[in-house]
Order: structure tokens, then sequence, then C-alpha cells
């Protein structure tokens, strides 16, 4: 399986959009990112879109697909989830997805993955959040892999923008475990949120992504 923590797939609910239920009873949210790498020439690394609602603190339906720039290995998902503790100052989201991948690297490999999210709500300008979720194989063609997609801290420059860094890892089989930082910044605009993320990856080559979020509620 070619996954690789840099990606960073599966990323169910952004910050900017939140887990808490507002006053609407739905909400409805749609993400979709582009990855690149520029070194030593512009490669895609990344195309991802997923659709999901909020009903109160239930996450569900959630579906999604992602691939990583290459034919010959894609993923699908679908699940759902629930806000375990939604505090003044931390948010804790569990959710369960099951994952179906397809292509000729992928050997029709499928896997359950419980996804973890935990919000911290520092001050009024610093903010913090943790994603952490494990591959669990559920034929031979799975193998066992953990993903820490994102660890990270930000601080709320103006009213629509914020900036901050982190960490992300990954840790394939019996290998070890192999950790990136990261620089993030976001914009909020009536038309959804916009973040750029630049990320080191192996060998030094710099991976730029575009994560957009939208919310509506109804």
């Amino acid at each position: 399986m070619r996954l690789f923590f840099s990606v960073f797939i599966v990323c169910l609910v952004c910050t900017e959009v939140g887990l808490a239920q507002s006053a609407a009873e739905t909400t409805t949210v749609v993400l979709a990112r582009e990855g690149q790498r520029f070194s030593p020439q512009s490669t895609a690394t990344l195309h991802y879109l997923e659709g999901f609602q909020i009903r109160h603190r239930w996450v569900l339906p959630d579906v999604g697909y992602i691939d990583f720039g290459h034919g010959d290995y894609r993923e699908v998902f679908m699940g759902g989830g629930y806000t375990l503790f939604d505090g003044k100052r931390v948010s804790l989201v569990e959710e369960g997805l099951f994952v179906q991948a397809s292509g000729s690297g992928a050997n029709q490999a499928r896997y359950a993955m419980p996804w973890t999210m935990l919000q911290l709500h520092l001050t009024d300008k610093f903010s913090g959040e943790a994603v952490y979720f494990p591959y669990i194989p559920l034929n031979n063609s799975g193998r066992k892999q953990h993903v820490l997609e994102r660890a990270k801290v930000e601080r709320k420059i103006a009213n629509r923008w914020k900036a901050g860094a982190g960490l992300g890892g990954y840790k394939f089989a019996d290998q070890a475990w192999s950790n990136r930082p990261f620089i993030t910044t976001t914009f909020s605009t009536r038309w959804g949120d916009w973040e750029f993320w630049l990320q080191r990856l192996p060998e030094n080559k710099p991976q730029f992504q575009i994560r957009y979020a939208i919310a509506r509620q109804h």
C-alpha cells in the first residue's frame, strides 16, 4: 500500500468547521484538497474530496475519496461518528470508517479505521488540534499502519486569518515512525475556508497543499 503520512488522508473535520452542533438542525460540510510536490518537478501528490453531515453531536453520513497522484492506488471511505465531549476549552470526537482500496497497487485491501480528533481552545487567539488514526487490516492484502495526521498549534492573526505550525507522522507495518514538520495559514471567506499547507517531505522535497472547506446550515 502506497500510503505516506504527508498526504494527510481522511481529515473528516477541519478546525475551521468544528463538530459542535450549531443552532441549525443539520450542517452539511464539503472538503476538497489538492497537493503538489515541486522538487525536482511539479508532481501531484493528493486529490481529496469528502462530504458529511453534522446532526447535533452525530457525524453521519460521511463519505469520501482520495488518491495520491498515481492511477494505481486510490481509496473510498464511509462511516460516521460522535462528539464525545464538547467543552469550552476541549473537544473530543471519535469516528469509525470502512476503507476500500482499489487500483493495481491496492490488491483490494480493506481496512477498519477508528479516527480520533482532540481540539484545544487555549485562549481567544491560540488553539491546538491533533488527529490520529490507525489502519486495521480486514483482509490479507492490508498492512497495519498508524497515522498522526496532524498535531498543530495556531494563532489568530486577524478576524479572518490565522497561522500556525505542527507535525505529522506515519508508521507502516514494523517500520520506524517517520515525522515531518509543517507550517499552515488559513483565510476565512464567505465562500469557505482556504488553508495553505507547506511541509518538508523525505529527501527535503517540499509539498504544498490547498485545503478547502465549506459548511452550510439548513
